[in-house]
């Protein structure tokens, strides 16, 4: 379990191993509930593409519930693209 100290303005690191995984950015929206003694931190999923860097690379990310993109899709995509 990762550990972090409450700064004197009450705020907190998210540990890098976490923001990586949810592929959090600055500016990144996220909601706070609590259950039971549990506080549960969840961001808030855009309804958009998003750019995000990874590894050095920049790689575009779609919303959860976004259709696969396959081959296929991209290039009928790409064919109406001006």
């Amino acid at each position: 379990m990762n550990t972090a100290t409450l700064s004197t303005k009450g705020q907190l690191v998210i540990p890098n191993r976490f923001r990586k995984a949810l592929h959090l950015q600055p500016g990144d929206r996220v909601s706070f509930a609590l259950e039971g003694e549990k506080l549960v931190m969840q961001c808030h999923q855009p309804k958009h593409a998003k750019l995000i860097e990874e590894n050095g690379r920049k790689v575009l990310v779609a919303p959860p519930g976004a259709p696969p993109m396959t081959l296929d899709v991209v290039k009928a995509l790409l064919a109406d693209f001006p």
